[in-house]
């Protein structure tokens, strides 16, 4: 140890200030690299978390657009299947033709609800009110349908349950419109 301290003190100043520069600009590196590394990685971060941001408004508008067609098929198909029944009503043709005609046009033109719920319990919290309303307006529509059969089965005129049916359809057709209004709206902001 003697033998160390004795060629350190003999050492020459112009030693010292160079190792001591080497050691004083090794710090100043080694600083700059970590201060680098460090910006890096948050800029990193903010990157990944933007472009998250910008995947999962990409998917939820996807989700949307599609929601918004497998509703528009559904409605159509549903107001189709009105139409043929006004024909009933009117005493134009029969229930059993009706009925023939709902299932050739549900066989053509199938409706996955499962989808449409998944996609509004996911993706659609703001439309979930005006959906629930094109529901209970289908509902009401389905119970004077329900009270149509059942005089039909009992060998009654439709006629009578022309004008609320159409009263009740015009109520279901105006919510319609205001879901896929709400629709479209929740897409163009996703």
């Amino acid at each position: 140890m003697d033998t160390l301290l004795q060629v350190l003190a003999k050492a020459p100043s112009e030693a010292w200030v160079g190792l001591l520069g080497v050691v004083f600009g090794s710090l100043l590196t080694t600083l700059g690299v970590w201060l680098t590394n460090r910006a890096n990685a948050k800029q990193l971060k903010v990157q990944l978390v933007h472009e998250e941001r910008v995947q999962n408004q990409r998917v939820s508008k996807e989700r949307l657009e599609e929601l918004y067609v497998l509703v528009c098929r559904w409605l159509n198909g549903m107001f189709s299947n009105y139409l043929h029944l006004t024909l009933v009503m009117k005493g134009e043709c029969d229930y059993n033709a009706y009925l023939d005609a709902v299932i050739k046009a549900s066989a053509d033109r199938p409706v996955d609800f499962s989808r449409i719920e998944m996609i509004i319990g996911i993706y659609g919290a703001e439309i979930r009110q005006a959906y629930d309303q094109v529901i209970e307006a289908r509902t009401r529509v389905n119970s004077l349908i329900s009270d149509h059969k059942q005089a039909y089965l009992q060998g009654k005129p439709g006629t009578p349950f022309l004008g609320p049916f159409t009263s009740v359809q015009v109520v279901l057709e105006q919510d319609c419109e205001a879901l896929k209004e709400a629709i479209a709206r929740a897409a163009r902001g996703a």
